[in-house]
């Protein structure tokens, strides 16, 4: 997913624009992004634990993370 970095006088807002709500922030850059790795892990993961779909990606042209998120398979 799409990640979006906005600089801000102390620190950095870290959101994913595809998801609602999916934000995070940090002191620095480096933490921000580490932060939102944490964030898309967590969001993805409530996501499937509450049987929801994923969003599509909506933007282009923005750092991108990838995260592998596990879940338990229900037969």
């Amino acid at each position: 997913f799409s990640l979006a970095i906005e600089r801000h006088d102390d620190g950095y807002l870290a959101s994913f624009p595809s998801l609602p709500g999916c934000n995070t922030w940090g002191v620095t850059y480096e933490e921000a992004v580490k932060n939102a790795e944490e964030a898309l892990a967590v969001y993805l993961e409530t996501l499937s634990e509450h049987g929801d779909p994923i969003p599509e990606e909506m933007a282009k042209n923005r750092i991108s993370l990838g995260v592998t998120v596990r879940t338990s398979i229900i037969a």
